[in-house]
């Protein structure tokens, strides 16, 4: 099965960084895929994919050497085993609050007898290799989204659940679970006490942290801080701040 070089880089303890694909564009997912970034998220859940485009998304970023992930607009077993089947070699689950949950996530993502996944990876193996049905649980990476109060304080229960690799935190909806806004440059305390819990409890577990940012000074923070799977803003995002960047730098 073809390594997942993402889920090597984890497992050593070293970081690895990615972004999210928001466009419905198989060029644009390309593009990413061919900048460098050890993974790249085609995003069903706020952006513009959904289950028709993803396989065309997939195929684009099988060209480059990135990791193709999927982040499923919700814990249902429907998207993420139709995710895996497509070629996607990680999911991220969003808005998983307890250790049944991630369990859940689980059963979606493993065959009998440790999950109920259902037979049927026709571009997936494909993309991986033969022997998929006897390595996929080695090579897959399995990621869930800790972004709520309730995710914080479950953090240690939800990611000591067998085949969970890492968790990644939303700041922006877990800032919200806690009272304050989103999009906020400078996280308040409480939040930060939280995703410090959060780290703290991939740490004694000996899971992966993983956590969304938007810059590269925030990106290198977080790394010496201890996280490992940092995802750096968003096509949308990256294309939105430079567009704004070069029309300043020419004003003035």
């Amino acid at each position: 099965m073809r390594p997942n070089q993402t889920k090597r880089l984890l497992t050593a303890g070293r970081p690895a960084i990615g972004t999210f694909c928001s466009s419905a564009s198989p060029f644009i997912a390309e593009g990413l895929g061919h900048a460098g970034y050890d993974f790249v998220i085609v995003d069903l859940q706020h952006g513009e994919n959904n289950l028709g485009n993803l396989q065309g998304m997939l195929q684009a970023l099988s060209s480059t050497p990135t990791t193709p992930v999927v982040r499923v607009p919700a814990n249902m077993a429907v998207y993420i085993q139709r995710s895996l089947d497509l070629g996607a070699y990680g999911t991220i689950v969003p808005l998983v609050n307890t250790r049944a949950e991630a369990e859940a996530v689980m059963q979606s993502v493993r065959y009998a007898p440790e999950g109920a996944r259902s037979w049927g990876p026709l571009r997936g193996a494909l993309y991986a290799g033969s022997d998929y049905f006897a390595k996929a649980a080695e090579e897959l990476l399995t990621i869930v989204m800790l972004e709520t109060a309730q995710a914080a304080r479950n953090a240690r229960e939800i990611l000591s659940v067998p085949g969970v690799d890492g968790c990644f935190i939303g700041p922006n909806d877990l800032s919200v679970s806690l009272g304050f806004s989103s999009e906020l440059m400078d996280l308040p305390a409480p939040v930060e006490a939280a995703i410090g819990a959060i780290l703290e409890a991939a740490r004694s577990t000996g899971k992966a942290a993983g956590i969304q940012v938007y810059s590269a000074q925030a990106a290198n923070a977080r790394i010496a801080q201890g996280f490992r799977f940092v995802g750096v803003m968003s096509d949308v995002r990256m294309m939105r701040n430079k567009a704004a960047e070069t029309l300043q730098a020419i004003k003035r």
